[in-house]
């Protein structure tokens, strides 16, 4: 992490300050040896310097010719579990449609924020399929009917093609993304969870 990420009481945690411009932190309703093994992580060993690895990585990233990416997991809240990745050139695991609606599939949601230069989204998927989704640049959103998401999302200030959420510019679109998160899955990020140790392993990708 880029330094220590303190915040104000009640502030969302800022996973920009904390890793840079390009990350990928994804909620699941499953344990984190099965969420992992979803994310095509095969074989899962303790990392406690898991983000000293992750940018050793990103700084030798020319020189790792095998596709892989290290994802870094710990369990969070209501029995859920957090995935970190910080390899974004061959894009985000935790973004990719099937992948998210597979860590659903067993009942509960699943939610990806993630973010490039100039983009930050949030994906949510339940029993399956994907189901709602923010823009936390614009504050556009789009959900489909009864999704369990919805209630989160209308919390933000966020109803489908409307941009309120932006309006407010309390946040920055970092900060916005992890509130969605919150908001949705209930899972409050912050430097103890988002700091070592870890446990994780490669996922082709």
């Amino acid at each position: 992490m880029n330094g220590e990420n303190t915040i104000a009481a009640g502030e969302p945690f800022d996973l920009t300050r904390a890793f840079g411009d390009t990350w990928c932190v994804s909620v699941t309703p499953l344990p984190l040896q099965e969420s992992l093994h979803r994310m095509g992580v095969h074989v899962v060993s303790d990392l406690p310097d898991g983000l000293a690895l992750a940018s050793l990585r990103s700084v030798r990233r020319s020189t790792v010719t095998d596709g892989s990416v290290l994802l870094l997991a710990k369990p969070a809240d209501r029995g859920t579990t957090v995935v970190l990745q910080l390899e974004g050139l061959s894009g985000w695991i935790g973004s990719d449609p099937e992948t998210l609606g597979d860590l659903s599939s067993s009942g509960g949601l699943a939610c990806s924020i993630w973010s490039d230069p100039n983009r930050t989204e949030v994906l949510c998927a339940e029993d399956g399929r994907v189901s709602a989704g923010l823009d936390a640049v614009t504050g556009r959103s789009w959900v489909q009917a009864d999704d369990r998401a919805t209630p989160g999302l209308a919390s933000l200030g966020a109803s489908a093609g409307a941009d309120a959420l932006a309006e407010g510019g309390q946040w920055n679109s970092s900060q916005r993304a992890v509130l969605a998160l919150r908001t949705i899955t209930g899972v409050r990020l912050s430097d103890e969870l988002c700091g070592d140790p870890w446990t994780g392993g490669f996922a082709s990708w």
